[in-house]
């Protein structure tokens, strides 16, 4: 870990403006998650500042600050020459949180002590004083980051009650790296406090799931959630395999935890919009995975070429990360086959087709286009007279259109 007075050197030029600016008109503290990770590793981080000015003196000292969060304390600065923003909060306490999320009653009368004393665990509850650099560790933040504990400040049953995020944020700071626990009074108080997690809305548990996932200790941070029951609350049916360890990409993340638990690929779909409000692009992909016989995929040369062709890249390289996962590994076969010419692209349009075969433009013609594309991949063509010449194979008149294979994969 490193030293305390190694921080305000990492203090870019805007920041110590803005951290200027305040200290010139009343108390500047900076706090929480900055002060964290500095410890923990340094580098370039958002910078949350609390100060004893009230929002209205904030706005006067930046004009073009964001005031949407005054009514909490809550001012977004804003200077020029400058893209960053900084998050200035007059300290206050809090309480009577009946939406589970925004305090009812917040007082701006207090002191920085007791302004950490709202916050959810005591590695975020350090402060480090502008200028002077004193540092405020009243309830062992400091002491937890070295031991990598997450300890909630005071209540844990309450600062959960206080704002459910807090409860995937618990898991979340597990995941930081590997060795971190919960406390012990923490963490019964996370298994007390899931049902808050039904007043958190799907995009806000999305966001923190994503984050964790993408961490390097989030195997560990799965196994607690599952061990507590929170993973089956947010996504019912989701099991993970013993000892998995997520990829961070969440599709393929949750293709693997809905397959093991034996969920369809549309109740798969509908539980991750519903739990997590993943994106078109991830329920796309979800659905993708899910319809994969791992045993029996990317086996021969001629499905490779298709796997190339008929799907995007980003999604080539989840399938990829997916079937390893799973035991079934591909990798190194399909990097060995070669890619199709042209990207895939198809060599035979429309009018070619129509004019081969006489055929007026409809579901006929379109299928049978798309029967020559898929021909033309797997057999690795690239001369029009010979894809054309495969006609001559198929009852292109009187057979059933929808029983041609398509250019798709799987």
């Amino acid at each position: 870990m490193r030293d305390r007075p190694t921080l305000l050197s990492d203090l870019g030029q805007n920041d110590t403006e803005v951290l200027e600016k305040l200290a010139t008109k009343g108390r500047t503290w900076i706090v929480g998650g900055w002060i964290r990770d500095g410890l923990i590793r340094g580098g370039n981080r958002e910078l949350d500042i609390a100060t004893d000015l009230p929002p209205e003196e904030i706005v006067k000292i930046f004009p073009n600050s964001l005031t949407y969060g005054a009514k909490y304390g809550t001012v977004v600065v804003r200077i020029p020459g400058s893209d960053s923003e900084w998050e200035v909060t007059t300290l206050r306490t809090e309480s009577e949180y009946n939406d589970g999320r925004r305090p009812d009653v917040v007082n701006f009368e207090t002191g920085i002590i007791e302004d950490l004393s709202r916050r959810d665990f005591t590695v975020n509850a350090m402060a480090l004083s502008y200028p002077d650099g004193e540092f405020i560790d009243p309830f062992g933040g400091l002491s937890d980051l070295d031991s990598k504990i997450i300890r909630a400040v005071g209540s844990a049953s309450e600062r959960f009650s206080e704002d459910g995020l807090r409860i995937l944020r618990a898991y979340r700071f597990v995941a930081v790296s590997e060795g971190w626990g919960i406390e012990e009074e923490t963490e019964a108080g996370l298994g007390d406090s899931l049902q808050m997690l039904d007043s958190v809305s799907a995009e806000r548990i999305g966001t923190e799931f994503r984050r964790m996932l993408e961490l390097p200790g989030s195997g560990r941070s799965i196994s607690i959630m599952t061990e507590h029951g929170a993973l089956q609350k947010i996504l019912p049916g989701s099991r993970p395999p013993e000892n998995y360890s997520p990829t961070g990409k969440l599709a393929v993340d949750l293709a693997v935890m809905f397959s093991n638990g034996g969920v369809s690929k549309e109740e798969a779909a509908i539980r991750s919009r519903q739990g997590l409000k993943a994106t078109n692009a991830e329920i796309s992909t979800l659905e993708l995975l899910m319809e994969i016989e791992p045993e029996a995929s990317l086996i021969s040369i001629e499905e490779v070429r298709r796997f190339h062709a008929a799907i995007s890249p980003s999604q080539r390289e989840d399938v990829l990360d997916y079937l390893e996962v799973v035991g079934h590994s591909r990798r190194e076969y399909v990097d060995a086959v070669e890619r199709p010419d042209n990207g895939g692209r198809a060599l035979i349009d429309g009018n070619m087709l129509a004019a081969e075969t006489h055929l007026q433009p409809g579901v006929r013609l379109g299928r049978l286009k798309d029967y020559l594309h898929r021909l033309q991949i797997e057999g690795g063509l690239s001369d029009t007279s010979e894809i054309l010449g495969l006609i001559s194979d198929i009852d292109w008149e009187n057979e059933d259109p929808s029983s041609w294979p398509k250019m798709t994969w799987p």
